[in-house]
């Protein structure tokens, strides 16, 4: 029975029995290499392999090697060795079996190549076995395609996670040889690019063919590293029934569809996808399959990039929904590192009810929000909007906590934001509640209170600055002798108006 081994491919038996292809070239390969061959035409196959050309492994010790032993390599060392007359060539073994089992030895040499064929008849051979089939072979004389060469680190790798199929050349198939390997052809990291050609300059039924097989996968192939390319070339080629079944198979389990958007190569993906939906019922089908994951989505970078595509490209009917989850879940968002950027993307882009359902959400966890490492961006974003009626809202909140606020490390950054964005009324009521509060000689030491009362120099006026004036007036002696009191010192010497 004839074999089914690869071409080229590691042998382990004698080599009539792997070489398939040696009887169908035997007499093109007499006529055309016989005069270039350095072994004589009446040789047998196995004295030809017995004189394999193969370069030296000086670095391997007692590998029974002798001199132009081990396997050749690839480049100016196979060519650059020369058989001298009565030099015993190739593995000192005494069999077929034991010569392959040698091989396999040097698994763990890295970088290292090995041919199965002379160097110098293999490209020949590769070329003569090229022609027949109608393939070009688009190498020079000994740049060896990985189908004769492999490297011996990646070798059992390759052979376990690939096909056989797939380390044959696929620059002379077309989309109909392939029929039913469009999925592991999508996966593999050659096979998705010559996909992705063929799929471009595809007939409708060849797209037709391919969607057909990809599509029960779809989800699978979303979130693959290569597939997903070969993913949204279908998508940029299909017909809008098509894309609607891509679209129903996306969104039929939402958990999945979450899981998608989290992934790098899935997020990229859907956004393709989201951008060929053309009609109102496809957005809102989306829409209503990806809002119960708004708070996963929120808080992962890649889902944030499907959210922000959302927000940019959809409109605020479309979004309502999405955004009421969000406002639900805002806290919890917040104070997220990644949640607060998307929740400040949120109140960039929401109108009408939803907007207003976010601020208030975040208002009334303004207090919790403005300790928060993060959360306290989320409440100085707010203020940065300069809608008079939120800010009034937001400062109604905060009221009473100004000073011990002051003294937190995140807070004392609310506080700053709202002297600076607020009007003066409102700046003015938070100076007094500062200036009345027991704590007030502390924040003049505080770390991180002085830059609180800095800002509060900075936007008062009239009697407010005066009161301001006279705290500092009776501190000076000890501030003069604490690093954060003459911070404030500071602040009086570039404006020179404290004379003491």
């Amino acid at each position: 029975m004839e074999s089914t081994v690869p071409f080229l491919s590691p042998v382990s038996q004698s080599p009539e029995n792997h070489f398939s292809f040696y009887h169908n070239f035997e007499l093109f390969y007499m006529e055309n290499i016989a005069q270039n061959n350095s072994f004589d035409q009446t040789q047998t196959l196995e004295s030809a392999f017995s004189g394999l050309n193969v370069s030296g492994y000086p670095d391997l010790p007692d590998s029974g090697y002798q001199f132009g032993g081990g396997f050749a390599k690839a480049g100016q060392d196979r060519n650059n060795n020369v058989i001298g007359e009565g030099t015993k060539v190739g593995p000192d073994v005494e069999s077929w079996g034991a010569f392959m089992y040698s091989s396999y030895q040097l698994g763990s040499s890295r970088n290292t190549e090995f041919s199965i064929l002379p160097s110098s008849n293999q490209t020949r051979l590769l070329s003569a076995a090229a022609s027949a089939t109608g393939c070009t072979m688009p190498f020079g004389l000994n740049n060896n395609i990985n189908r004769s060469s492999f490297k011996t680190s990646k070798l059992c790798n390759n052979n376990q996670t690939r096909p056989h199929w797939l380390h044959e050349p696929l620059n002379c198939l077309s989309l109909r040889d392939l029929r039913g390997r469009f999925v592991a052809l999508a996966k593999d990291q050659y096979g998705c690019k010559f996909l992705q050609k063929s799929v471009e300059k595809a007939s409708k039924e060849e797209i037709d063919m391919v969607f057909m097989e990809i599509i029960d996968h779809v989800c699978e192939l979303m979130s693959n590293s290569f597939a997903n390319f070969v993913v949204q070339k279908v998508v940029d080629v299909c017909s809008e029934e098509q894309k609607n079944q891509i679209l129903l198979m996306v969104i039929k389990n939402r958990f999945r569809l979450v899981e998608i958007c989290l992934n790098l190569h899935g997020a990229r993906a859907v956004q393709k996808l989201l951008g060929k939906l053309t009609t109102q019922q496809q957005i809102s089908l989306f829409m209503s399959a990806l809002s119960p994951g708004a708070v996963a989505l929120s808080k992962d970078l890649n889902g944030h990039r499907v959210i922000q595509y959302c927000l940019k490209n959809f409109s605020d009917e479309d979004n309502k929904y999405f955004l009421n989850v969000v406002a639900n879940n805002c806290y919890q968002i917040a104070i997220d590192k990644c949640g607060c950027c998307a929740l400040k993307h949120c109140l960039d882009h929401s109108n009408g009810e939803a907007r207003a359902h976010l601020f208030q959400e975040i208002i009334a966890n303004a207090l919790n929000l403005a300790e928060d490492q993060y959360g306290n961006y989320v409440v100085q974003h707010l203020l940065e909007l300069k809608e008079t009626q939120t800010t009034e809202s937001l400062l109604r909140q905060l009221q009473g906590n100004y000073a011990s606020l002051s003294c937190n490390r995140y807070g004392s950054n609310v506080v700053e934001r709202c002297l600076l964005e607020s009007e003066e009324p409102l700046t003015t009521r938070i100076i007094v509640e500062l200036l009345r509060s027991p704590i007030v000689s502390t924040l003049l030491l505080d770390p991180f209170g002085n830059y609180v009362i800095q800002s509060a120099l900075s936007v008062s006026k009239g009697f407010v600055f005066d009161a301001l004036l006279n705290l500092v007036q009776d501190h000076y002696p000890i501030m003069r002798s604490h690093s954060y009191g003459k911070w404030v010192l500071a602040w009086f010497s570039r404006r020179k108006q404290l004379h003491m």
